[in-house]
C-alpha cells in the first residue's frame, strides 16, 4: 500500500464513525477530504489533532448563494510529523443562520481565522469570546462584504460618495 492509502485507511478506521460522513482522497493534489455535519466539527478536529494534524493552515468559506443557500467551510489541517500531509474538513451551514462551534480552544490559530470569517461573511463561531470587527472600519454598518449578495459599488456610492457617481475623464483629453 502507498503512504496515501495507509493514511486514508488510518483516517477511516480512527475517526468517529458517527461524526464523519465521508473520508476520501481528493482528485486534486492528493489531499485527504473529510465531510462532516456542522454539529460534529469539534469532534472531528479534536480527533484529527490526536492523529497529528495539529497545524491549522486556513478556514476557507465558500458562499453558495446561487447553488444553495449555504456557506461551505473548509478547514485545512496539516501534519508536520506526516511530511506535510493535509486534510480538508468540509461542512455546510445555512446562510440565514450561519452559526458553528468555535475550534480556537483546540487549535489556537483558529482564533484569527474565525474572526475573519465572522467579519467578512457574518458567520458566528459559538464559544468564541472575541468576535468583533478587526480589519473593517469601526463604524462599518454594511452587511458582511464578502457575501456574494453584497453590492460593493452601491455601498461605496452611498457611504463614500454621498450618492454621486464620479466618472473618469478621457485620458487623451
Amino acid at each position: 500500500m502507498s503512504t496515501e492509502e495507509d493514511l486514508l485507511t488510518m483516517l477511516r478506521d480512527r475517526l468517529p464513525k458517527d461524526k464523519v460522513r465521508e473520508v476520501n482522497i481528493t482528485k486534486w493534489l492528493n489531499k485527504f477530504e473529510i465531510i462532516t455535519d456542522p454539529e460534529n466539527i469539534r469532534y472531528v478536529i479534536l480527533a484529527l489533532k490526536g492523529l497529528g494534524f495539529n497545524h491549522l493552515v486556513a478556514i476557507e468559506t465558500i458562499d453558495w448563494l446561487k447553488k444553495e443557500p449555504t456557506f461551505e467551510l473548509i478547514y485545512y489541517l496539516a501534519s508536520i510529523e506526516r511530511n506535510g500531509a493535509m486534510v480538508l474538513v468540509r461542512t455546510k451551514i445555512p446562510r440565514d443562520n450561519p452559526v458553528i462551534d468555535s475550534i480556537h480552544d483546540i487549535l489556537p490559530f483558529a482564533y484569527y481565522q474565525e474572526l475573519e470569517n465572522y467579519e467578512f461573511f457574518g458567520i458566528t463561531f459559538r464559544g468564541h469570546k472575541g468576535l468583533k470587527l478587526w480589519i473593517l472600519e469601526d463604524n462599518w454598518d454594511g452587511p458582511p462584504p464578502l457575501r456574494k449578495d453584497f453590492d460593493s459599488v452601491k455601498y461605496a456610492l452611498e457611504h463614500y460618495y454621498k450618492g454621486l457617481r464620479y466618472e473618469r475623464g478621457d485620458s487623451n483629453e
